[in-house]
């Protein structure tokens, strides 16, 4: 099983390293893989989750629960990493808020979306859909209210949380989840041409979000900070998904939910952990660090993590 779902991950991965190397070797400039960056997370993937959804209005709805086992796996894992980071690595609050986040934020959208389409079928959709728009505004607001209240600024609960919602309702892949689900109510169709169009667009989002991960990736280098690196590793890789696996059985989600719960879990740390830490000018070394390293391991980890939860 674990072959098997290497097998079937290894040509996904296969063009992030595509990518990494070609920036690597110049033989794309890294502006060019920021700009396709941008055009999938703007456009294709978009597209794709929009074409996706309007055509699911035969799948049943997500169990609700979901949101239980994934995002309470979050509140653990981020409460039990931030004491980690206080106690074990004397880190300051603001620190520790975003070692944190290192530990539960994944790669939802770039890695996520297309990993999740090609390894459990189009199945996943309500389910990955629900969490990507949960993911962006409650981790947000969670990080931005952690690091003020940790400097001791008077944090404006109530102004963060408009500010995450207006993130939210702006960002392009929620912009196409939402249009989504209103045409699949609605059962407005589109003229030949412009559904042509989402077509070829809709195909082009799985092989440019990955090539431009690893375009991203190369731009960053692997500095000390070896031992909070490792903790970030093995925290993310391996704890927030075996966390979310428990917390599904505890509330009894099974199937394509729990499944989509277990594989977005055991993705690699996401870039906005990385703007989070720019943002907030703490850890940027191992953030880094875990952004890269993460992504390289997760070839060998998530098809053992989801070939083990398989199993169980």
């Amino acid at each position: 099983m674990i072959l098997q779902n290497f097998l079937l991950a290894f040509p996904l991965f296969f063009l992030v390293g595509l990518g990494f190397f070609s920036a690597k070797v110049n033989l794309i400039d890294f502006n060019v893989g920021k700009g396709l960056a941008k055009f999938a997370f703007n456009i294709a993937i978009p597209c794709l989750l929009f074409q996706t959804i309007r055509g699911a209005s035969n799948l049943p709805a997500p169990d609700w629960n979901i949101g239980l086992g994934y995002f309470g796996s979050c509140t653990l894992v981020f409460l039990f990493t931030f004491l980690i980071g206080r106690k074990s690595f004397h880190l300051r609050g603001d620190e520790s808020t975003v070692f944190g986040m290192s530990a539960i934020f994944s790669n939802n959208v770039q890695l996520g979306i297309p990993l999740a389409i090609s390894l459990l079928g189009e199945n996943c959709v309500p389910s990955i859909s629900f969490i990507v728009s949960l993911n962006v505004f409650l981790l947000w607001v969670a990080v931005t209210v952690g690091v003020e209240l940790s400097r001791s600024r008077e944090a404006s609960v109530w102004g963060t949380c408009f500010e995450g919602l207006w993130r939210t309702i702006k960002n392009p892949v929620i912009i196409g989840i939402l249009l989504g689900f209103l045409s699949s109510w609605t059962d407005i169709g589109l003229p030949g041409p412009f559904e042509k169009s989402l077509s070829l667009l809709s195909a082009s989002a799985t092989p440019v979000a990955l090539f431009s991960v690893g375009t991203g990736l190369s731009r960053y280098k692997l500095s000390s900070h070896i031992r909070l690196t490792g903790a970030s590793i093995v925290l993310k890789l391996f704890i927030q998904p075996t966390t979310v696996f428990f917390l599904c059985l505890l509330f009894g989600i099974t199937g394509i939910e729990r499944q989509a719960a277990c594989l977005l879990a055991s993705l690699p740390v996401g870039v906005n952990v990385y703007i989070m830490a720019q943002e907030f000018e703490v850890i940027e070394g191992p953030v880094a660090n875990a952004l890269l390293l993460t992504t390289c391991l997760s070839m060998l980890t998530v098809p053992l993590m989801t070939s083990l939860f398989n199993f169980l």
